[in-house]
């Protein structure tokens, strides 16, 4: 079973002094990925004053071509913010504000009896030495 790491880095572009900052989110469907990735795009629209000096107009013409399928709209918005067209998540120091990637990995259930063996150990230790 595969699962799905989102994960959005933020760099704030605070006159020559950045300072990046992340957060992570698990699915496990690709689809959920992109729609999870897509809301830490818009948090960070929303956060910002990306519109304040960007037209949006690539933005609408994706919402108005692609709002009647919720899941076709979420796949456009994020190629439409990964290839960032109107230079919304471009700051003024650093090149890039906002960068959100997916990765898959393949999920494997834990071996617990190696943790399990040191939890023992330390419980072994601590007692000899008490």
């Amino acid at each position: 079973m595969s699962v799905f790491i989102v994960t959005a880095t933020h760099t704030d572009d605070d006159y020559k002094r950045p300072h990046v900052s992340s957060e992570t989110a698990m699915t496990t469907s690709r689809e959920d990925a992109v729609v999870r990735a897509v809301e830490f795009y818009l948090d960070r629209l929303d956060d910002g004053y990306a519109f304040d000096f960007h037209s949006p107009s690539g933005f609408n013409k994706v919402i108005e071509q692609h709002r009647s399928s919720p899941q076709t709209l979420f796949s456009a918005l994020y190629d439409y913010f990964e290839s960032d067209p109107e230079g919304m998540f471009t700051g003024e120091y650093v090149p890039e504000t906002l960068s959100v990637t997916i990765s898959e990995r393949d999920h494997a259930p834990l071996d617990t009896k190696s943790i399990l063996s040191t939890i023992d150990e330390i419980t072994r230790y601590i007692k000899e030495e008490l």
